[in-house]
């Protein structure tokens, strides 16, 4: 036993020695485990997703006044919504730098890229649907988290009043092929006076109606007409080339033409301010005159 003993500690050295030959650095390791680990993202309010679909707790879509607030998601556009994503961009040059979201003017070049996705997505002009544009611009608690995006969404509509209607189903194509979202026939609403003109209901041509869209006339560089008078100076030589061509006579003719005359609605001040300086225009049958077919290519005939 005690041979053993003195032959045991001979026997430690070595072991040891396989220790720290197993704890050797691999070739390539610098040792210092701190300094290549990737710095963490600065935390980024993430945009909106494109395809998404809202209900809305507005009952009209007012642009100076509805904004991402005004809207809730749904799982999916096949459940009732009320708006449909369908682009979101980034704000770039002043309309990024100011302290506060962007409104009015500074979204005109946000406005004119929502109009021209738009027009790709719908396959036309969405001023010739029953629809709204709708540019939402961040929160003001995203855009001082860094958030710069704006949010394009359509919206169908009623009226040109833009009281929403609600959708099961996509707009995309809304106005290729047959065009289910465009706006074609409807009856007016007046208030009830039954003089002045308040809203309309829309409605297909060959059901009861006194009223036809005839196209949307876009002004050029203005102020925005406040006051009647202004409106008719500004709108309605461009509505009323858009009716003659439209129902197929001259200006002359329709100017003292005894059925029907030439009436507009126009974009509000806040989408007049980011560069929608529209009118829809219709040809607007008198003293409750009523037809059941288009006026289209009416010529010298009789509605």
């Amino acid at each position: 036993m005690t041979r053993f003993r003195r032959l045991f500690p001979a026997v430690v050295p070595v072991v040891a020695l396989m220790l720290l030959t197993a704890c050797g650095v691999p070739a390539g390791v610098d040792k210092d485990l701190t300094d290549d680990w990737a710095m963490l993202a600065e935390p980024k309010v993430p945009s909106p997703p494109v395809g998404a679909c809202y209900n809305t707790t507005v009952s009209y879509f007012a642009h100076d006044t509805t904004t991402i607030f005004s809207f809730t998601p749904v799982e999916s556009c096949g459940t009732s919504h009320a708006s449909e994503t369908f682009f979101v961009g980034e704000l770039t040059g002043s309309a990024a730098n100011g302290s506060t979201p962007p409104k009015g003017a500074a979204l005109n070049t946000a406005w004119s890229k929502c109009a021209k996705e738009a027009e790709t997505f719908l396959g036309g002009n969405y001023h010739d649907g029953r629809l709204t544009l709708l540019v939402l611009a961040p929160s003001s608690a995203q855009w001082a988290g860094g958030a710069r995006y704006f949010r394009c969404d359509l919206a169908e509509v009623a009226s040109d009043g833009n009281k929403p209607v609600n959708r099961t189903s996509s707009l995309k194509d809304g106005l290729r092929g047959d065009k289910p979202a465009a706006l074609t026939c409807a009856q007016e609403v007046y208030e009830s006076d039954g003089k002045t003109w308040l809203d309309y209901t829309a409605t297909a041509c060959t059901n009861v109606h006194n009223m036809e869209y005839v196209g949307t006339y876009t002004s050029g560089e203005r102020p925005f007409p406040k006051n009647s008078e202004e409106r008719r100076a500004a709108m309605r030589p461009g509505c009323e080339a858009l009716g003659a061509k439209y129902l197929g006579m001259s200006l002359s003719t329709l100017q003292s033409h005894q059925q029907l005359g030439i009436g507009f609605w126009l974009a509000d001040e806040e989408a007049w301010s980011r560069g929608d300086r529209s009118a829809r225009c219709y040809a607007m049958l008198f003293d409750k005159l009523t037809t059941v077919k288009s006026v289209k290519n009416l010529g010298n005939g009789k509605v």
